[in-house]
């Protein structure tokens, strides 16, 4: 075990498709790719083979099935389990000793542990996305439970017994597109695969690009529509080549293995094409799929591998319902959205409390100096954009960084972005770990110096700022009448509501800034469910989305988080796009799926609008670099 990697991961680099800077603002700030993507996989590449993380180390002694019941007490007392079925599974039954966790949340759950770890899920499938994820991350000895909870006890096996055995097994058998003949296709050479990414390091890479592989989910392919349309993936049969020519193959296929990146067989796919990789179960198949969707391919796994397609034929290599039943635990689900709650309103922290006072803007000259000596500014912008030019005393810092850095301040904290809104998901952050004066720097950057305004300026106005101006889903009707909802489902690690909470802001920075343009929504307002956080005399005066209701003040203490729709992404909609970011990592923080309408009205009335608008500063004030 890595121990001092296990902490770097838990405090300082949890999981975050772009943790790096507040770029998740889209288009706000979209720095210069390089002239050839390709090499961000080449420095990454460089890496993970100086550092023993080829895909052949990946995959050595990667998977263990359930021991026999003589050696249950020393395999349990080997192994700490993370078990990454939902909830309600783990709560019916689960292995002795393990935790409840998920996918996306691996890592955290990961770093409270002191023994080789071994991940369960249903089939082995998922937490095979999830050892590459702990492998990848330090926690090289890591293993997948072989059939997952299926191969446990037999009560459980029925997702196995669902996609294999001869009725449920053999969708390739006699299939027009499963061949003996031609033999498989020969391998050919293609460029590397090209990706952006904010990291310059090959370590910063990988652990940028692992955090995109668990937030993307498990990538898997039913084998009936490989099998349908072989043409529309890049097929690799990671079989022996003796397997291959005694069972066949799918049609198409290639057969590339080991693949390793030193070796550079990694240059036999196609990184223009969906890699659709199968092997015997589908296990070996999402550890191979993880790998490259880290390294930047676009890549499935064929779920259940052979046993799903010609289980009959099958020698070995065969799904087979346990004999002997290992024991279960059961426990009873943890209201998690209720212990969260309720300690938020114990402890204050209620959405109108964390909206008190969050926000200030840039001082008059005059009273720079005093301004300056208030606050520890932390700049989550890129490097580069800090380095060009910050606020003297500024640190740099991250999204997915800041509660960590925060430990170092001994003043109220000022957080700045490029605009106020990754910024005012920091503030959230912050507010609910402790840091209950931290502020947004309102604006962001684009409200301290006019040099850096271009964010707003291409945001708003006249021209930049009109997308809803006679828009046929920008209406004067009333907002739709209230009603109540179901809370969300969350899972947790923990039962009581201080670690439930660090555990969800951890979730929330990890998962980056939640937005989106505002023309998406007014082209699909019923994609969402739409919140207009304005007070009723605006949405009379302005109108509104089609289809918003205006929840509002959104407290957990008055019950009206019960008027939004858990089963919807929520959307909220303000005048600048700063607090629908704050309420937007409110809202995910207690397990809603939420995003924030970036530039708010701005982007979409600026022309009608007689406040709240955003003007480029007339008085610069001074940037060190």
């Amino acid at each position: 075990m890595k121990k001092l990697m296990k902490y770097f991961f838990i405090f300082t680099l949890v999981p975050t498709l772009f943790l790096s800077s507040c770029k998740e603002e889209n288009d706000v700030y979209t720095p210069e790719p390089g002239p050839d993507l390709s090499e961000n996989f080449e420095t990454l590449k460089d890496y993970m083979v100086a550092n023993d993380l080829d895909l052949p180390d990946v995959l050595t002694g990667w998977i263990t099935a359930a021991p026999a019941q003589a050696d249950l007490a020393t395999f349990l007392d080997t192994y700490d389990i993370i078990d990454i079925r939902s909830a309600d599974a783990y709560a019916a039954g689960h292995i002795e000793g393990a935790v409840n966790s998920s996918l996306e949340n691996i890592l955290n759950t990961a770093g409270n542990t002191t023994k080789p770890i071994l991940v369960a899920c249903y089939t082995g499938q998922t937490a095979s996305h999830a050892v590459v994820a702990l492998r990848l991350s330090g926690y090289t000895d890591a293993k997948v439970l072989k059939w997952g909870m299926s191969g446990w006890n037999s009560t459980l096996s029925g997702p196995w017994q669902g996609k294999s055995g001869a009725e449920n097994g053999a969708v390739g058998e006699g299939h027009a597109n499963w061949l003996t003949t031609p033999a498989i296709a020969n391998n050919q050479t293609f460029n590397y695969p090209g990706f952006n990414t904010t990291a310059t390091s090959g370590a910063a890479i990988l652990e940028e690009r692992v955090n995109a592989m668990i937030l993307g989910g498990f990538k898997g392919v039913n084998a009936s529509d490989v099998l349908t349309t072989p043409s529309n993936y890049f097929i690799n049969n990671y079989w022996s080549q003796d397997d291959v020519d005694h069972y066949g193959h799918i049609a198409g296929a290639y057969r590339i293995q080991p693949l390793s990146l030193e070796n550079n067989e990694i240059a036999n796919l196609d990184p223009d094409a969906t890699i659709c990789t199968y092997c015997w179960t589908g296990q070996t198949s999402s550890m191979i799929t993880a790998y490259l969707n880290v390294v930047g391919y676009n890549a499935v796994s064929l779920k259940f591998g052979s046993n799903n397609m010609i289980y009959p034929t099958l020698e070995s290599h065969k799904f087979v319902t346990p004999t002997v039943d290992l024991p279960l635990v059961t426990s009873t689900p943890t209201n998690v959205f209720g212990t969260l709650t309720d300690y938020l309103v114990a402890n204050d922290l209620d959405l109108p409390d964390v909206l008190t006072g969050w926000i200030t803007g840039a001082p008059a000259q005059a009273d720079l100096a005093t301004f300056l000596s208030t606050y520890d500014i932390i700049d989550i912008r890129s490097a580069d954009a800090y380095n060009a030019g910050h606020i003297e005393g500024a640190i740099n810092s991250t999204l997915g960084n800041i509660v960590s850095d925060a430990a170092s301040t001994t003043k109220p904290i000022l957080v700045a972005c490029y605009t106020g809104q990754t910024a005012s998901h920091a503030v959230v952050a912050l507010r609910l770990s402790g840091y209950t004066d931290a502020k947004v720097l309102k604006w962001g950057m684009s409200g301290w110096n006019s040099t850096l305004s271009g964010s707003w300026e291409s945001n708003s106005g006249a021209t930049n700022g009109a997308v809803a101006e006679g828009h046929s889903n920008w209406v004067t009707s009333a907002v739709e009448s209230n009603q109540s909802f179901d809370y969300p489902s969350v899972m947790s690690t923990y039962t009581d509501g201080a670690n439930i909470l660090q555990e969800r802001v951890t979730a929330m920075t990890t998962n980056g800034f939640k937005g989106v343009n505002a023309t998406d929504v007014l082209t699909s307002p019923s994609n969402y469910f739409i919140n207009n956080y304005w007070a009723q005399t605006d949405v009379d005066h302005y109108g509104h989305i089609a289809g918003a209701y205006r929840v509002q003040p959104l407290s957990i203490e008055g019950g009206e988080l019960a008027n939004l729709d858990a089963s919807a992404q929520i959307c909220t909609y303000c005048w600048t796009g700063q607090t629908s970011s704050m309420i937007t990592a409110y809202l995910n923080v207690l397990g809603y799926d939420a995003v924030s309408l970036k530039f708010g009205s701005n982007k979409m009335i600026y022309p009608s609008l007689e406040s709240h608008k955003f003007v480029a500063p007339t008085t610069d004030l001074p940037l060190v670099n």
